[in-house]
This record gives C-alpha cells, structure tokens and sequence, in this order.
C-alpha cells in the first residue's frame, strides 16, 4: 500500500485512510498531526467561480476592516472579523480543523479569531516586524523568462522568512494568552503556521520557475515522500452523532467522524501483553504507557513507520 509518509507524533501511526481536508488527522489516536499542502491546493482551485466568490468577498472586508481600524470602532472592527472567518469556514469548510465541531465550539473559535483581531487595535505591540514584511513585500523582485513571469527567488526568500516572523509576533499573542485557551486545544500553533505556509505557497507558486518551487516546498515541508506499508485490515463503525458508516483501521482508538466532525471514542483500555491487566489510558498519553501491575511498556498504538 502505498502512502504519503506522516507519522503521528502523538502515537507513531501512519496516516492510513483517504482524505480530502488539508488537515491530516491520525485514524488511530484523532489527533490532528500535519497539513497537506497539495490537498489544500486542490480545495482551493476546485473551481474558479467558487474562488472568485471569496476574493470578491474578501476585498470588501479588507475596505471595511480597514475604514472602521481608522476609525477606532473596535465593536464594528470585531463584528466585520466575526463575518469573515464565518464566511470562510462556510465557504470552505475543508479549511476548518477537524477538531471543531459544529455547534458551540464552532461558535467560541469564530468568536476567539474574532476577538483577537479586535484586541490588536489596542495591544501594544513594535510595528516592526510588520515593517519589516511590508519592506520585504515591497521589494519583490521579478523577471520574465518564456514569455512568462517569475518572482526572483531570494527577494521571494526574504519576504517569506519577513511574513514568519510577523505570524510569530501574532501567535505569542495568541498562544501565550490563556483568554484564547480554545485554540491551543483545537488549533495547535505548529498547525496553524503550517497552514499559513500552505495557504501562500497556493498564491506563489505559479510565480516561481519549477526548481525554486521544489525547493521551497521541501524547505518548509510542504512536499511529502511516498512509503510502501502493509495494508491495515479495517472495520466498520457507526458515527454516534450523525450514524454515518465510517471505515477505521484496526486497533484504532478514536475516530473523528468526516460528515459531521464528531469524535468517537473506540477504546480507553489497552491489555498488557506479559501480565493481561487492562490499563486504562491516561489523558497525557504519548507513544507508550506503562502497564500499572508489572510496568511493562505498553506501545498503544500499531503498526508504525519501520
């Protein structure tokens, strides 16, 4: 069987099911483990006049995001940031992170995002790192070769590396705060900035020739390689939520349902190999455990990457 090779960080499996999201999930442990940038790229070219919706869309917040930040009106400012990740998340529901659910959280996560970008208007932060990328921007360099244009590829390096350390300005705001606890738990940062990669690399890389391409997909990991595995035997389960058949491999210990993002709990117990106790699963869980009667380590999850 032949795959793109993630591996789990949190119990070391492979990701195994087919998926359309960009997000990957792991169909063992439901963890949500990486971003597959050329899933993300096909969501996002699906269809032109889709696309074109959204851009359109998205011209008239940045008018009126920009009008009421002039104008100090934060209540305003929150409500057109509300309607915009709304709006996205609808628009492009593959772009939502598996670990939200509809409903409530759906709800305090646009409400988080939109927090955040209207606590900026008075969070007193150094413009410079913002500066710094707008310079960068600015000083894109470009040529033409084959009738065609391309960004030159160290200004486009540059102003890559300007636009990380801008989201980082941006995220220890977020992820430093225990106000927006909500998306250290269902947005982690590593994720999140991974995401932001993908998203410009779908804006940039028909800018750039296909050897510059390459390179900056495999320098920031947005280019996966290929492993054979074994196939796992599946089995069938119903979804709690919406009883949806869903297919899951065997020995797997939650299921995050793909119709409806309901997280289903397959298992809490492992069986100690030497001694047989049942071992319940403790809530901070990595890798392995150790059986609670004679302390063998317990791997929870199987198969692994050899």
């Amino acid at each position: 069987m032949r795959i793109k090779k993630f591996e789990c960080h949190h119990c070391g499996a492979p990701k195994v099911n087919p998926y359309t999201n960009p997000y990957i999930v792991c169909d063992y442990c439901g963890f949500m483990i990486d971003v597959d940038y050329a899933a993300g790229l096909q969501v996002w070219n699906h269809s032109e006049e889709h696309t074109n919706e959204y851009v359109q869309m998205k011209k008239q917040f940045e008018i009126n995001a920009a009008k009421y930040l002039k104008e100090k009106n934060k209540e305003a400012y929150w409500q057109e940031y509300y309607n915009y990740w709304d709006f996205y998340y609808v628009h492009y529901p593959e772009y939502l992170p598996p670990s939200i659910p509809k409903g409530e959280k759906y709800k305090l996560f646009i409400k988080a995002a939109a927090d955040m970008a209207a606590n900026t208007m008075t969070y007193p932060y150094s413009t410079e790192k913002s500066d710094t990328y707008n310079e960068a921007y600015a000083g894109l360099l470009s040529y033409e070769k084959d009738g065609k244009k391309f960004a030159e590829y160290d200004s486009f390096l540059k102003m890559i590396k300007a636009y990380l350390d801008l989201q980082e300005q941006g995220f220890r705001i977020v992820y430093d705060n225990p106000v927006y606890e909500i998306m250290n738990e269902v947005f982690p940062e590593k994720i999140q900035l991974k995401m932001k990669l993908s998203q410009i690399a779908q804006v940039w890389i028909p800018y750039l020739e296909e050897k510059n391409a390459d390179d900056f997909l495999e320098r920031y990991q947005l280019k996966q390689e290929y492993v054979e595995i074994e196939e796992p035997q599946r089995y069938q389960v119903v979804c709690e939520d919406c009883k949806k058949d869903l297919l899951v491999p065997a020995g797997a210990l939650v299921c995050i349902c793909e119709h409806c993002r309901h997280q289903n709990i397959l298992k809490k117990t492992i069986h100690c190999h030497d001694c047989g106790i049942e071992n319940e699963l403790p809530e901070d869980w990595t890798h392995t455990i150790h059986c609670i009667a004679c302390g063998t380590q317990l791997r929870v999850v199987q198969p692994l990457f050899g």
